[in-house]
C-alpha cells in the first residue's frame, strides 16, 4: 500500500487561526504535489455563546453585542498577522438568542461529507469565507443551505442528513476523536505517515510542517525547491480552488513579498483573466471561468481557440 502524508486538521469553521492556516495548506499543496491528503475533524469551537471564555484574546463574560465586538477585534488583529481576509466593517453578526453556537456549522460539514465527500471540503472553505469575509450568520439553516447550493451539493440530501440526526451523530464521533487525541484548542494538526504521527498544536508555519513531514516520513518525503511559476500554472491552480486570497497566492508560489504577488494579480486582472474582490485590508482573486490555461496559452473552453 502506497504511503502518503496525511494531515488531519482538528478545526471549527469559525476558528480564525484555522482560516489563517489556508495559505500554509496552499503552500504544502504546491511544494508537495500529490504527496499530501488533508482531512478535517470537527472539534466544536463554541457550544454556547454564554460559555465563551478566552481571556488571552479579550473575549467572554459579556452580552452578545459585546461578544461580537470582541470577536471581530480579535479576527481583525489575527488577519493582520496571517493575511487572510476579514471584513472588518463593524457589523459582525454570528450569534443571537436563537443561534448560540458554532455547532450547526460543524454538523453541516458532516452532512456535506455524507452528501458528497468530493465537495465537502469546498463547502467547509465556503463556510469560512462566508463567516470571516462576508459576516454571514452561518449557523442559520437558510444560510447553510444557500452555501451548500453554491458549492454544488444536493441541498435536499444535505438537509436530510441534518434533519434526521445522522450528521449530528457523525459530529459527536468527531468530538470523541478530538478528545481522544487531547485536542483542546484549534487549529491542531496531526501529521501522519504510515504508523508514525506528529502532533502540531496551535497555528504553525510552513517550515514547521516541513520538519514534521520529514520527521514522520524519516526523510522519505521532501518538498520541491520551488513550484512552477508560469502564468498558466498559477491560473490553473487558482481555478482548481475557485478563488484564492492574496496571502494564499503569495505563499503557494513563493512570491518574495505581498507587493510582487499583488503585481501579478493586478496584471492578470488587466488582461481580463481574474477578478479581484477587496475584503477588509486584503482581497480575493477569482478566475474568469470561461478560459482554460494550457502550456502558457489562454484557450477558450467553448471554441477551443488558444491565444
Amino acid at each position: 500500500m502506497e504511503k502518503r502524508v496525511i494531515i488531519t486538521n482538528f478545526t471549527d469553521p469559525l476558528c480564525t487561526w484555522c482560516w489563517g492556516l489556508e495559505p500554509v495548506f496552499r503552500k504544502l499543496e504546491t511544494h508537495f504535489p500529490g504527496e499530501i491528503e488533508f482531512r478535517f475533524v470537527m472539534g466544536g469551537l463554541t457550544e454556547d455563546v454564554d460559555k465563551i471564555w478566552d481571556p488571552a484574546n479579550g473575549i467572554g463574560h459579556a452580552d452578545i453585542p459585546q461578544i461580537h465586538r470582541q470577536v471581530e477585534a480579535h479576527w481583525i488583529d489575527a488577519s493582520r498577522r496571517h493575511g487572510m481576509p476579514v471584513k472588518g466593517t463593524g457589523d459582525f453578526n454570528l450569534f443571537n438568542r436563537e443561534y448560540r453556537s458554532t455547532y450547526p456549522q460543524n454538523i453541516a460539514y458532516k452532512a456535506a461529507q455524507m452528501s458528497d465527500p468530493d465537495k465537502a471540503d469546498r463547502f467547509l472553505r465556503r463556510m469560512r469565507e462566508a463567516s470571516a469575509a462576508e459576516y454571514q450568520q452561518t449557523n442559520r439553516e437558510e444560510v447553510l443551505d444557500k452555501l451548500a447550493a453554491e458549492v454544488g451539493l444536493d441541498v435536499a440530501k444535505f438537509r436530510k442528513f441534518i434533519d434526521d440526526g445522522s450528521a449530528e451523530k457523525a459530529f459527536k464521533e468527531d468530538l470523541k476523536l478530538t478528545r481522544a487525541f487531547g485536542v483542546t484548542g484549534f487549529p491542531t494538526c496531526l501529521v501522519s505517515y504510515g504508523d508514525k504521527q506528529i502532533m502540531l498544536r496551535g497555528y504553525n508555519d510552513y517550515p514547521t510542517f516541513v520538519r514534521a513531514i520529514e520527521m514522520a516520513s524519516d526523510g522519505a518525503v521532501k518538498p520541491i525547491v520551488t513550484p512552477d511559476k508560469d502564468d498558466s500554472t498559477i491560473l490553473n491552480f487558482l481555478k482548481s480552488h475557485n478563488r484564492l486570497a492574496l496571502a494564499e497566492l503569495k505563499e503557494a508560489f513563493d512570491f518574495p513579498n505581498y507587493k510582487e504577488a499583488d503585481k501579478w494579480a493586478k496584471e492578470m486582472e488587466q488582461k481580463g483573466l481574474v477578478k479581484i474582490t477587496p475584503v477588509g485590508e486584503s482581497y480575493f482573486i477569482d478566475p474568469i471561468q470561461i478560459a482554460e490555461f494550457q502550456g502558457g496559452n489562454i484557450c477558450d473552453a467553448k471554441t477551443g481557440i488558444c491565444l
